[in-house]
């Protein structure tokens, strides 16, 4: 009997959360003895692919098969800067997988039987991240999932609170996946601070499943300015997608028109698959450390003044940047613990030769951050980053 394959969850799912394949329909040759179900993960996207497994059916000739661990492997995740449209198309920051199940058992004569089925038709699209424990369990006790509440949901691949401020020159993006091909437009509406607006509309995107998509929202962009010929400055943005009518999640960002002498512009890929942008408006400290070892020569009487008996072995140096975020709302500074546990993080350093900015990779430093006050419903964390690289010869600012 053929074995049926039900992918748990949808097509689209988390790494780090259990990726369930139920194989059901197993039913034991007559005469047969050590039955089990095969399993096979495909994958050209996973290194070490193809993995097989095998388990014996329950009474029910059924089998669960968790791939999640598979698929704990890194993702070289990129976005687009500069900024040149309106939209990326990704095929390389998921991983894309497809499944086989088969039957073994040993026949009334010892003799190894082994019979595969065909390669279910489904693609499995599965993106980088994961929800704890505790969100898991308590989507299972109401029937749902993250296929069900973002993918099916038409929801931006981010938890970064409604309404969340953001600069006038921030690049503004949100990440979007489809479980089934289908075309959708852009669109901003640029309300001002006098109640007028102007609504950007972007040409048809044209998605497909297995794909993310990468959105630059901010309006200025893509041609609209941000001071209305009344001159009334842009009070906030609402961004979504329409799929002919269907309309996607909408959110909106407010615009911060203070004065920043330096305004901090950080990108990290996020626990749900795409890449978010952070402003933070505090005061930035830089710092340096270096390490290394010194060794000891014996003074020689041939030694001029020029000479050293103590020299530095394998010094290396590190930036260090501890940033305040500014004053935020509770949501927003909630929203920077999957910043601080994100483990691909970028700065946009700017200085006065280089514009645009480089990218610079950095970590959140590990440790203990106060980040909320519900007490002042508003607050102001500071955080460290150092670069995600040491060098003996460390970037000068006068150089590319």
């Amino acid at each position: 009997m053929a074995i049926t394959v039900n992918i748990k969850g949808g097509n689209v799912q988390l790494s780090d959360n259990p990726i369930e394949i139920e194989c059901s329909g197993a039913v034991a040759p007559a005469g047969s003895s050590d039955y089990k179900i095969l399993f096979k993960v495909i994958s050209s996207d996973l290194f070490g692919a193809p993995f097989e497994d095998a388990k014996s059916p329950d009474s029910t000739g059924k089998a669960t098969f968790n791939i999640s661990a598979y698929a704990d492997q890194p993702v070289r995740k990129v976005f687009q800067y500069p900024v040149a449209g309106v939209y990326v198309e990704y095929d390389s920051q998921a991983f894309h997988v497809q499944v086989q199940a088969g039957e073994y058992w040993l026949d009334e004569n010892g003799v190894i039987n082994e019979v595969w089925g065909a390669v279910n038709a489904t693609e499995i699209t599965i993106l980088k991240g994961g929800t704890n424990p505790r969100q898991i369990s308590a989507m299972a006790g109401i029937g749902t999932s993250f296929f069900d509440l973002y993918v099916a949901g038409n929801k931006w691949l981010t938890t970064r609170s409604w309404g969340d401020q953001i600069h006038p020159d921030q690049h503004v993006k949100l990440w979007f996946i489809v479980n089934e091909a289908k075309s959708a437009t852009l669109n901003v509406r640029t309300t001002y601070s006098d109640g007028s607006n102007q609504l950007f509309t972007s040409a048809a995107v044209n998605m497909i499943t297995g794909k993310l998509y990468e959105f630059n929202c901010n309006p200025s962009l893509h041609g609209v300015s941000l001071e209305n010929e009344a001159g009334s400055k842009a009070y906030f943005m609402d961004a979504w997608l329409d799929f002919s009518g269907t309309l996607s999640e909408s959110r909106r960002f407010h615009f911060d028109w203070r004065y920043i002498q330096r305004p901090v512009f950080l990108f990290f890929a996020n626990s749900l698959g795409g890449i978010d942008d952070v402003y933070f408006s505090g005061v930035v400290k830089e710092k340096f450390e270096s390490e290394g070892a010194t060794a000891e020569f014996p003074y020689r009487t041939s030694d001029t003044v020029f000479d050293a008996t103590l020299q530095p072995s394998g010094k290396v140096g590190q930036n260090v940047y501890v940033m305040n975020t500014g004053y935020k709302g509770d949501s927003t500074q909630i929203f920077y613990r999957d910043l601080l546990l994100a483990k691909q993080v970028w700065h946009l350093y700017y200085n006065n030769q280089h514009v645009p900015a480089f990218i610079v990779p950095v970590l959140p430093e590990v440790g203990s951050y106060d980040i909320i006050s519900w007490k002042d419903d508003l607050y102001a964390a500071e955080i460290t980053f150092r670069e995600a690289q040491k060098s003996a010869y460390n970037f000068d600012n006068r150089l590319f």
